[in-house]
């Protein structure tokens, strides 16, 4: 196959309910029919735009070059291994678990989730959740989701 050269990538732009029509100024000449979420812009399904590469995913060349894309990352070539994403939010975001790789496997989960997030803008009295409030116990937030009160145990910041 062909020499690795620097690549440009295809954004995968993902529906979301909480998303928005308008991604500028990111992407201020694309229109969407549905609201969009999020820019995928690395990850398995993203595909290189650029060069005899062009129209290959980052999981076929993961299984390709393995360790020569992207190093000791590369722990299982059979996928690529940074999710990088551009997020749009204009409502509450979902509530999301982030397994370490030992917890997703006793689950049946061939992997666990580790994110960062930056935020670039966001608008006056925009908040996120990180985890719950201090002291909240696993009997009490179960309860909470139970009575469809969840939203109140969280660390709001």
């Amino acid at each position: 196959m062909t020499e690795l050269y620097p690549l440009l990538m295809t954004p995968v732009f993902d529906p979301r309910p909480w998303g928005t029509f308008d991604l500028a100024p990111v992407y201020p000449n694309q229109k969407f029919s549905e609201k969009i979420g999020e820019a995928w812009l690395t990850g398995d399904h993203c595909k290189v735009a650029n060069g005899p590469l062009a129209g290959k995913s980052l999981s076929e060349l993961s299984q390709h070059y393995g360790r020569e894309l992207v190093g000791e990352a590369a722990q299982d070539s059979s996928r690529f291994p940074l999710l990088l994403k551009f997020l749009f939010p204009h409502e509450k975001l979902s509530v999301q678990v982030h397994p370490d790789d030992e917890q997703a496997r006793r689950v049946g989960q061939p992997w666990g989730k580790t994110e960062c997030w930056y935020v670039a803008d966001a608008k006056p009295g925009a908040q996120v959740a990180l985890g719950l409030k201090p002291g909240v116990t696993r009997v009490q937030f179960e309860q909470a989701v139970a009575e469809n009160r969840a939203e109140e145990l969280l660390n709001w910041v």
